[in-house]
């Protein structure tokens, strides 16, 4: 727990590192349009999952999300909110310390303008913090002192997982050292010290805790950093995928074993997700690690599902649902017509960068209008023949 006094009008932080690398192990069972969760006690590498998956059980085309659960208590909500926030903010959070006279403190999430309701939502959901809207982005930042120690609390609760989380560790670090002691040179001395070891500056990597990934993490985590793509020039190839620096393999390995063990189906999915290393010319920068999958039956049948149960936050939400329903569009054969394909391509127009308002490649559709359009096709007859085995070729 944190404990605030204040003295002079600022807060003392005490015991701001108690049950800092507490861990939580989450058990879910996902079924058709429904989910349920349990706690359990576990040490394993990741988290223990039963699953009941049915096959081909995700919906497609509606336009909210399908996977709000209005009976779900406030409680759980909020739990499932913090989860996604600490997934959200391993993407694309930072921490920051200004020295001058006096120290600062700044935690800031920055995102392209379009986004601006997740950060009022996070706002609104913490109760506390600041959104500013900019030319072509927007940000939400936590810069009053009792704001930060609440902001601490949380991640103390659930904590981050990558390599972000050894700059909120030095963060939590020199913030103690600010408000638990008098403001001296020597404090000076020693904030500024953890200053010069943090973010770009970071030269040690090494993760002195277990990772231990959750359903809302890793979701949040998706939303910050996944990416839902289409190959047009490649039969319409579907393909999911995370990027991050090489500093954060360790994560990305623990999200390929989580990803793979979702199932309990017959189906062996092990290896579906691939692992690849990008590597660049500059010396100065760092590699790049990739995890990515474009196994049809392992995204029809278990990530979709997965991902369905739960409550999104951004607009990745909406690449995710046009990504669903291209893949129903495939399964019924209609990208082989020429009607499927210009649909397909205006889905496409849509999606990822092109769906940003600063997009100079920016096609405007009536959304409803797209998703209609795309129901009417997939309520007619599929496009391709089924024929018994025995049944000649005509």
């Amino acid at each position: 727990m944190i404990f605030i006094d204040i003295l002079n009008g600022k807060p003392i932080l005490k015991n701001v590192l108690t049950h800092l690398y507490k861990l939580r192990k989450i058990n879910y069972g996902y079924y058709k349009n429904s989910h349920i969760g349990l706690h359990v006690p576990n040490r394993d590498f990741t988290c223990i999952y039963n699953k009941g998956f049915l096959v081909r059980s995700y919906s497609t085309l509606s336009l909210t999300d399908v996977s709000n659960k209005d009976n779900l208590t406030d409680d759980i909500k909020m739990k499932n909110f913090y989860e996604w926030f600490s997934g959200f903010v391993d993407a694309d959070g930072s921490f920051y310390i200004g020295i001058s006279k006096n120290c600062s403190f700044r935690f800031q999430i920055n995102l392209h303008k379009d986004d601006i309701n997740v950060l009022h939502s996070i706002q609104k959901s913490l109760g506390f913090g600041e959104v500013r809207s900019y030319k072509n982005y927007a940000s939400f930042t936590v810069t009053r002192l009792k704001d930060i120690a609440q902001l601490l609390k949380i991640f103390d609760k659930y904590p981050l997982q990558g390599s972000k989380w050894l700059n909120y560790r030095d963060f939590v670090k020199a913030f103690e050292l600010y408000t638990n002691s008098a403001y001296s040179t020597d404090v000076l001395k020693e904030i500024t010290k953890i200053k010069n070891n943090m973010n770009r500056l970071r030269l040690d990597y090494t993760m002195p805790k277990d990772i231990n990934i959750s359903p809302y993490w890793l979701l949040g985590f998706i939303e910050g950093e996944g990416c839902f793509s289409i190959n047009k020039h490649n039969n319409y190839r579907l393909d999911f995928s995370l990027c991050q620096s090489s500093t954060n393999l360790e994560l990305i390995k623990s999200i390929k074993l989580y990803l793979e063990n979702l199932s309990n189906t017959k189906s062996d999915y092990t290896n579906v997700i691939s692992i690849s290393e990008v590597r660049f010319n500059n010396p100065n920068q760092k590699s790049v690690i990739r995890i990515e999958t474009a196994r049809v039956p392992y995204i029809s049948d278990v990530l979709i599902p997965f991902l369905e149960g739960l409550t999104w936050q951004s607009k990745k939400f909406l690449d995710f649902q046009d990504w669903k329903n291209i893949l129903k569009l495939k399964e019924q054969g209609h990208h082989l017509t020429e009607k499927g394909a210009k649909l397909i391509d205006l889905i496409i127009s849509q999606t990822n960068n092109n769906r940003l308002s600063t997009s100079l490649d920016r096609v405007v559709v009536d959304r409803e209008q797209l998703l209609a359009e795309v129901n009417d096709l997939l309520k007619g007859p599929s496009n391709f023949e089924i024929r018994s085995p025995l049944s000649p070729i005509k």
